[in-house]
């Protein structure tokens, strides 16, 4: 044999089959076996890209691209991998006053323009009204966050639907708030901010004619503000100012659940009317549970602890696992209870969550900008003192008189009205969009382009 060849034909070695490609293969020959058993093919032999997508599972949006692609190319070379996106350093931060816009912006789709809302011209009239500076790929998430879902409709058009469950807790909140208002109940809001010598400061809602707030910085010397307002302004007693980087003091760290209660506890409560009703919004800290059940990750002295509470026999010896099934096995509680709206009604005192991204619905919103206009009007020095900075914010809170209160009540008032027959409105127009069809995908979502017309809740494209 010649030494040579046999040299040669031992350097030959088979290719590599990697993971991605092995569960590619066994893809297909899965839906091959299925259609050799049921003895039909899946698609016909002229839906060539139909029947790639029903092989491999790649979806149909990508799979175009590849057939594009590969047009462009010579059939001996080989397809490149797509390229990743570069970061641009642009944090995604889309607030909950940014999201109130977006709201409002589907709605006027729906209620004023008389389309149906598309990525495309959605992100157009957006960029217009709030910094976007994200493509149609973010919006689409941010849609999905705010409770959004393109469903598709027997015709195959997908529309842009608002989850049943946030246009329920947008109603009840309407609901009740103008039974409040009709009986004539002291209504206090809640609401916290952060002021610093800086001089910059988040973004808080204006009502128009108003002068805009320079944009939010680092600051190494900041302050929390909390405090309640009703119909005559702040409430006497009830505001908090302190600072989150010392370790001294009532009251230090960041807002947390801790410091959140000890507030209401020590300073809204006192200073109360009887049978107040309080509004504030869904923050983390305002929202702990009352005894909450253990979850997976929770150490093993809770869930033995949580089901001592609840007088459930176990074996201490038990571990985690079979610990968790006896929480599992539990009923689930019918309404989940909250420590602060515990302590507040058991006072005597009415509660209410705003519905979610409806921070407009909040009049102290609007003050928080006048007060910060005030501090920023002040031409503070770099050096300026913790104290210095809350005295001035302190006569910034007194500035907000009655009657500048008055005009943020009427019109958080007018919004109110404002989303109540927008909400009667949309039902009515969605309600035979809720008929047939299902949710699509959010690849699916992605490729809703182009622009549809409601005319008798009949579906035609726009020329």
């Amino acid at each position: 044999m010649n030494p040579a060849a046999s040299t040669s034909r031992a350097k030959v070695t088979k290719p590599i089959i990697h993971s991605q490609t092995r569960e590619l293969a066994r893809k297909v020959l899965e839906n091959c076996e299925m259609e050799r058993k049921n003895n039909f093919y899946q698609y016909p032999v002229n839906q060539a890209l139909d029947r790639a997508v029903f092989y491999t599972g790649i979806s149909k949006r990508t799979m175009s691209r590849i057939k594009s692609e590969s047009r462009s190319i010579p059939p001996e070379e080989k397809l490149k991998s797509p390229k990743r996106r570069k970061k641009t350093g642009i944090k995604l931060c889309v607030d909950d006053f940014d999201r109130a816009v977006i709201h409002n912006t589907i709605t006027e789709f729906y209620l004023q323009k008389k389309i149906v809302p598309t990525c495309n011209k959605l992100l157009v009239e957006l960029r217009m009204r709030i910094p976007f500076p994200w493509g149609v790929r973010t919006l689409q998430r941010v849609l999905k966050k705010l409770g959004y879902r393109w469903r598709r409709r027997h015709n195959k058009r997908s529309v842009l639907i608002e989850k049943p469950d946030i246009v329920f807790k947008r109603y009840h909140y309407l609901k009740k708030i103008r039974e409040f208002r009709e009986n004539n109940r002291n209504i206090f809001y809640v609401d916290e901010r952060w002021v610093d010598n800086n001089l910059t400061f988040k973004k808080c809602w204006q009502m128009s004619g108003t002068k805009g707030i320079v944009k939010d910085t680092s600051s190494g010397n900041a302050l929390i503000v909390v405090n309640a307002a009703g119909r005559d302004g702040f409430l006497p007693g009830a505001s908090l100012i302190f600072n989150p980087g010392t370790t001294t003091g009532d009251f230090h760290g960041q807002m947390n659940g801790e410091n959140f209660e000890k507030w209401v506890v020590e300073k809204l409560l006192p200073s109360l009317p009887e049978r107040s009703v309080v509004v504030m919004d869904n923050a983390p800290y305002h929202s702990v549970q009352l005894n909450k059940p253990p979850t997976k990750s929770s150490p093993k002295y809770a869930m033995i602890n949580w089901l001592l509470d609840k007088n459930v026999y176990f074996d201490r010896t038990m571990r985690k696992p079979d610990l968790y099934n006896l929480i599992e096995q539990l009923p689930k509680p019918v309404e989940i209870l909250y420590n602060i709206d515990t302590i507040i009604k058991g006072h005597g005192h009415e509660i209410v969550r705003l519905p979610p991204y409806m921070c407009d619905l909040n009049p102290v919103e609007f003050a928080w900008g006048d007060i910060k206009r005030f501090v920023r009007e002040h031409e503070l020095k770099s050096d300026f003192s913790s104290t210095q900075l809350e005295e001035l914010t302190v006569n910034a809170i007194s500035t907000v008189s009655e009657e500048y209160w008055q005009n943020f009540e009427k019109h958080v008032q007018v919004l109110e009205n404002d989303y109540w027959e927008k909400d009667m409105l949309m039902e009515n127009e969605m309600e035979d969009f809720n008929t047939g069809g299902g949710e699509t995908s959010d690849e699916d979502s992605l490729s809703v382009c182009s622009d549809i017309s409601i005319s008798s809740l009949e579906f035609v494209d726009c020329d």
